[in-house]
């Protein structure tokens, strides 16, 4: 849409504000601006209404935006982490990759062979996203906490609180008593 930034400079919108109304990534809305991607048709119907609104109408919709944005986006995130303990060294950092669908996530740890699956949700009282995940750790495995899974493996409940990895999300978490840096940042959309 030739103009999009103009619209937006009338409507009183950042680009980043409406890709949060439309729940799309910044990026696709800064590639419509460019005009290097057409503006969908919805889109451009959301843009009139919004403009030609009745200002109580346009109010309570761009009040949307003081809203937290509670949910992470379904695709694909890198996993990075490390005991808490300062002066990490790059090589004492592990990683993963984990699947974020409709509320659920699975994941493997790259080297280890942990395995881990659970799910997340908002947590309207923090304003996080609440993540529960259980770890499965192969027989004889080691943590990187330094826990021990013995000869039959283990089984580690982890609990973390996550701000939307927007394109990243940092806390840290304790896994047997012991603190792990856990960083989740986006890749990609699913396929299909």
């Amino acid at each position: 849409m030739k103009g999009l930034k103009r619209v937006l400079d009338r409507l009183g919108l950042k680009q980043s504000e409406f890709a949060k109304l439309l729940d799309v990534s910044p990026r696709t809305v800064s590639l419509w601006a460019s005009g290097e991607v057409a503006l969908p048709g919805p889109v451009r119907a959301y843009l009139r209404l919004l403009q030609h609104a009745a200002p109580a109408v346009r109010s309570a919709e761009l009040a949307r935006l003081a809203s937290p944005v509670p949910i992470f986006e379904d695709g694909l995130y890198s996993l990075t982490y490390a005991t808490s303990s300062g002066g990490l060294k790059k090589a004492d950092k592990k990683s993963g990759v984990a699947l974020l669908r409709s509320g659920c996530i699975v994941g493997s740890d790259i080297s280890g062979g942990a395995k881990f699956e659970g799910t997340y949700q908002y947590d309207s009282a923090r304003q996080t996203n609440r993540f529960r995940i259980w770890l499965r750790v192969p027989p004889a495995g080691k943590l990187v906490t330094g826990l021990e899974a013995g000869e039959s493996g283990a089984m580690v409940e982890v609990v973390a609180d996550l701000d939307r990895a927007d394109p990243v999300g940092s806390t840290v978490v304790h896994v047997g008593g012991r603190p792990l840096g856990l960083t989740l940042a986006y890749l990609g959309p699913l396929p299909g």
